[in-house]
């Protein structure tokens, strides 16, 4: 257990003193929260219906929206900052001089997945915590105790998803310049793909069927549906129901049919431990006997 505990400590202090790498892993958050604020934020709160709704609950919805996309893409972005310390050491040969040591191979491995997974869970919360603040603070509204803790679970469930898929991503990166070009595009990809810039319907039904196997979409769509759940309890009932395409907190299913949230979110759990197990037999072919 020790040198379990020693490695995450290693992995975590690495991270941490390369400002560069922190601040890219926000990267793809900044440019997110850039894009609501200055141009995609107002279409959410703007329109005919909107003129009866007071601006606090505008503000209130908005974050809602904002926010329900940005905290799942801090898991991705965050959770493989985190892991470019793999490619680190297996560039630096670090890893080879872990081999020489009496420590077992799955104790490395793990320790970098809980390395990134302490991580993104630790600066997501604050980033929740910070976002409750603020629209309690902007607007007057505050969330209640079932979406503060709920949507926390959520964020703890997210990020094991999220680091198990970078884990995986990563074991199969050589060099330091690929990882580079993975961690430049893959949030934006994500975020356009899940219909986190922008509603799915906007991109067309193709676009729609391709969002509907991936996971983070679903992650994105439930997380959305617990923070505008008192928001949407404020509105009229028809109104409300309205936003659900728009806002993203429609479920879509799998290619159009008719999945449960409960199944896809145990599918994407699945998912998640079978690219574990496979991360663990790719690093193991990495490490040198």
């Amino acid at each position: 257990m020790f040198n379990i505990t020693s490695l995450i400590k290693r992995n975590v202090k690495v991270f941490l003193r390369d400002k560069a790498a922190v601040f890219f892993s926000f990267l793809s958050v900044i440019i997110l929260l850039g894009l609501y604020f200055l141009f995609l934020g107002r279409q959410y709160t703007t329109g005919g219906s909107f003129d009866t709704v007071e601006d606090n609950l505008k503000t209130f919805l908005g974050v809602g929206v904002i926010m329900g996309g940005v905290l799942v893409i801090n898991t991705v972005s965050l959770s493989l900052g985190v892991m470019g310390t793999i490619v680190s050491d297996i560039e630096t040969r670090r890893l080879e001089g872990f081999m020489v040591t009496p420590i077992e191979r799955y104790k490395v491995i793990l320790s970098y997945f809980i390395s990134s997974t302490l991580v993104t869970v630790v600066l997501s919360l604050m980033m929740w915590g910070l976002t409750i603040l603020y629209v309690g603070i902007s607007s007057g509204y505050w969330y209640n105790l079932e979406t503060i803790v709920v949507s926390s679970l959520l964020i703890l469930f997210y990020t094991f998803i999220s680091s198990a898929l970078m884990l995986f991503l990563v074991t199969l990166i050589k060099s330091q310049n690929a990882f580079g070009a993975l961690a430049g595009v893959l949030g934006t990809v994500i975020g356009f793909m899940s219909g986190i810039y922008m509603p799915l319907f906007v991109l067309g039904k193709g676009m729609s069927n391709v969002a509907s196997v991936v996971p983070f979409t679903h992650m994105t769509i439930l997380l959305k549906q617990v923070i505008l759940k008192q928001a949407y309890a404020e509105l009229p009932a028809p109104f409300a129901e309205g936003l659900a395409e728009s806002y993203g907190t429609q479920e879509i299913g799998v290619f159009g049919l008719e999945v449960p949230m409960f199944w896809l979110m145990v599918g994407s759990f699945g998912v998640a431990l079978i690219l574990l197990a496979f991360a663990y037999r790719n690093m193991n072919k990495k490490m040198v006997k």
